[in-house]
């Protein structure tokens, strides 16, 4: 009993004298976080919401972003491939691709000149996660040939060697060549840098491997980038997502999503959602 009072005593004087007060309060770290997009894709509306708005063809944003951490520039998705740019749609993923998935997108808002308007380069990235690696996420991969690339292990199985009914949304030639790349493969969440700010999320449902990203911002609070687990505002009101390798794990992860995001009173950003990334600032970073 004495021994133990001694400690308690101890800790108090040192706690009093400032010893440990760095340790009991770890510094949050200073994270920053740009929302940009690679063009648009035009789209049958049902291919997002299944049974709801089938025929009518809308124009989208593809939702890709920066994210400054003090131990790395990351990026989360990288858009459609710089191939498609400038009316060349056809010539890379091909006339029935493109019929269905009508991408517009200039050269400038390929994710390398995009990193440049913020005053990086391409090299300066060191970590590339993916939410998935379908044509419209992971077009960019050989932009970035010595960062980390982080992304579920069932993804890379499902990319490599898609069943026959997901083949179209996977493009290999974006990501052939990249066997050798430095690869983190996950097998479900993972905290990327220990530390809360940056948590893979297993959303499978998608496809195999889906993950989304929970950033935690000083200022802004945590935010979900959902990537395709949530294309719209109407999949998180309970509209089953048009694209889908398994519809009960997709719904499941729109309800993880939703209760993380009320656990943490954060917000779900969405990957395909036209109002909601128009209702979000792109000229400066969340923090």
């Amino acid at each position: 009993m004495k021994r133990q009072l001694k400690k308690v005593v101890a800790a108090i004087a040192l706690c009093a004298a400032g010893g440990f007060a760095t340790h009991a309060v770890a510094q949050e770290p200073d994270v920053k976080l740009w929302q940009l997009s690679s063009g648009t894709l035009t789209l049958d509306k049902g291919w997002l919401t299944a049974m709801s708005g089938v025929g009518t063809r809308i124009t989208v944003p593809v939702a890709m972003y920066v994210i400054q951490h003090p131990r790395g520039l990351l990026l989360f998705d990288t858009g459609n491939n710089v191939e498609v740019s400038d009316g060349k749609c056809a010539n890379y993923w091909g006339e029935g691709l493109c019929g269905a998935f009508t991408a517009e997108q200039t050269r400038d808002e390929v994710i390398d000149r995009q990193l440049a308007k913020l005053g990086f380069k391409p090299e300066d990235v060191t970590h590339v996660i993916y939410s998935h690696f379908h044509l419209d996420h992971a077009g960019n991969i050989k932009l970035f040939p010595n960062a980390k690339h982080v992304v579920q292990k069932e993804e890379l199985r499902a990319a490599w060697w898609p069943e026959k009914f997901q083949r179209a949304a996977y493009v290999l030639k974006d990501y052939d060549g990249t066997r050798d790349y430095d690869f983190l493969q996950l097998n479900g969440d993972f905290d990327l840098f220990n530390d809360g700010t940056i948590v893979i999320l297993d959303t499978k449902g998608h496809t195999q491997g889906h993950q989304s990203l929970q950033v935690k911002l000083k200022n802004t609070g945590t935010l979900l980038l959902a990537a395709d687990a949530v294309y719209t505002s109407e999949n998180e009101a309970g509209v089953i997502p048009g694209i889908t390798w398994n519809t009960n794990a997709s719904m499941a992860s729109i309800d993880r999503l939703k209760q993380i995001r009320d656990a943490t009173r954060g917000e779900i950003w969405y990957s395909h959602d036209a109002k909601q990334y128009e209702s979000h600032n792109h000229d400066k970073a969340y923090d």
